[in-house]
């Protein structure tokens, strides 16, 4: 694949392929494409009404991913080493884990949004920003780094690049719930 970068690391006992910064990029940058156009067209009279018993309100899971997003943004830059396994090895673990939506998932702690009413335009200015930040640090970050600041609650220890295909699959995953949000209105107006 032409999109791959070989890559050869002293202290791994294998040789592996990783995807390039440009198709990371380019995944990243589709996946806020789609993530922003999901709640751009979600209905603003029904943004913080909870449409289904039970489920986040549409600006309650854009909160939720303000929060997981901007705290991995803080520790992007962070302390970082040398990963003694393939740099990429988590990101289908990710993907199985976060597209699977028959496994419900849970949050806490922080990045549990409040009840406060959620501004629907800030909320996408906000995760707009944020994601910005994220994709001008593909640019100048070693992806290939473990950032040793934070473990992922599901994987544990992430590369930088795991984190990357962690926010794709995350984001996707809620834009999905968001969707079904967007179609139970339709189908009970």
């Amino acid at each position: 694949d032409d999109k791959l970068a070989y890559v050869s690391k002293s202290k791994l006992s294998t040789a592996f392929y990783m995807r390039s910064k440009e198709q990371v990029r380019t995944d990243f940058t589709e996946s806020t494409r789609q993530l922003l156009s999901v709640l751009s067209s979600f209905p603003e009279e029904h943004f913080n009404t909870k449409i289904i018993d039970g489920k986040w309100s549409a600006g309650e899971i854009a909160e939720h991913l303000i929060k997981v997003e901007v705290g991995s943004t803080r520790f992007f830059t962070g302390k970082t080493k040398e990963p003694k396994r393939n740099p990429e090895e988590k990101i289908e673990q990710l993907r199985a884990k976060f597209l699977d939506f028959d496994d419900k998932l849970t949050a806490s702690g922080p990045i549990v949004p409040d009840s406060n009413p959620k501004d629907k335009q800030e909320a996408i200015d906000k995760l707009q920003d944020n994601r910005q930040r994220l994709t001008s640090m593909i640019e100048i970050e070693d992806l290939t780094k473990l950032l040793t600041a934070f473990d992922h609650p599901f994987m544990g220890p992430l590369t930088r690049i795991e984190w990357l295909y962690f926010h794709i699959f995350h984001s996707k995953r809620h834009a999905a719930q968001i969707k079904t949000l967007m179609n139970h209105i339709a189908t009970n107006k």
